[in-house]
């Protein structure tokens, strides 16, 4: 049996069960109710256990948030499990503030730009798909249209939810590619084609370096002095890039992996000639 602690609207509720604290998202669930009021256990919309503190703190969050940024969060997240398989609800708090707190600044003509925009959609492609509805979930319920650079913040919180890699992490991983690109086109005298394949391929393979960088897993084929030998400006772009990842994540990064990225911006400079 729960037991309701708090009645937020009618269709959300906290309550406790064994003194542990949930949130119970039902239609009419909290119509007619009162606190104190038992709950038998029910086959519930949804039902979130608020065990993991985030930056603001539940009770802050649940205290001050309209409830209708807890059911549009939980509708994100419906449709973001249906596509990427188990998420680590937790993220329902936090997205909700951040939704909640985008409204408000769109409310006062402030607009937050985000600068990674681009770099977090390439990187990730499906959780971005799935902000992109999220816009339109918002948009219905509330009537205010979001911009790219927040469906931007929005991906990171699905991706948070999707790797339980925190949402600081992936921007800074965002920030790091943007900086990587920037690099090449300095060292190289070019400009790159963000929408290009090659771009795409560069991306891709930093996503899955930077992945290698934070397990510590090794490449087995070292293509270091042949990358050196053959294409020195781009062995000197990608021994800048990874000194600079090796600053920014403070990890010592193996070598071999120069010569992997130095082949990836060597495409980049074949197309930009071609």
């Amino acid at each position: 049996m729960f037991e309701i602690t708090k009645i937020l609207n009618h269709n959300a509720i906290l309550v406790i069960k064994d003194q542990r604290e949930y949130l119970i998202l039902d239609k009419g669930i909290g119509f007619g109710k009162k606190v104190k009021d038992q709950i038998k256990n029910a086959s519930f919309e949804a039902v979130y256990q608020l065990q993991s503190e985030t930056k603001r703190g539940n009770k802050e969050i649940i205290e001050k948030i309209d409830p209708i940024f807890l059911e549009i969060a939980h509708q994100i997240l419906k449709h973001a499990s249906e596509k990427l398989g188990n998420l680590d609800h937790n993220i329902l708090l936090p997205l909700s503030d951040h939704i909640a707190f985008a409204i408000e600044r769109i409310k006062n003509g402030l607009i937050i730009s985000n600068p990674f925009t681009n770099e977090i959609r390439m990187l990730n492609p499906d959780e971005y798909k799935i902000a992109s509805i999220a816009k339109s979930i918002i948009q219905n319920r509330l009537g205010y249209e979001i911009n790219e650079d927040e469906i931007g913040y929005i991906t990171l919180h699905l991706h948070s939810a999707a790797t339980h890699e925190k949402v600081d992490e992936s921007m800074k991983i965002a920030m790091i590619v943007q900086e990587s690109i920037k690099t090449i086109e300095e060292k190289l005298n070019t400009s790159i084609n963000i929408h290009s394949l090659a771009y795409s391929r560069l991306l891709t393979h930093m996503k899955y370096m930077l992945a290698r960088i934070k397990t510590n897993e090794k490449l087995n084929l070292d293509m270091d002095e042949y990358v050196r030998t053959h294409f020195p400006l781009a062995y000197e772009a990608a021994e800048a890039i990874i000194i600079q990842i090796g600053k920014e994540l403070h990890r010592t990064i193996p070598r071999i992996e120069i010569g992997y990225l130095g082949l990836h911006i060597q495409r980049i400079c074949d197309i930009t000639k071609e």
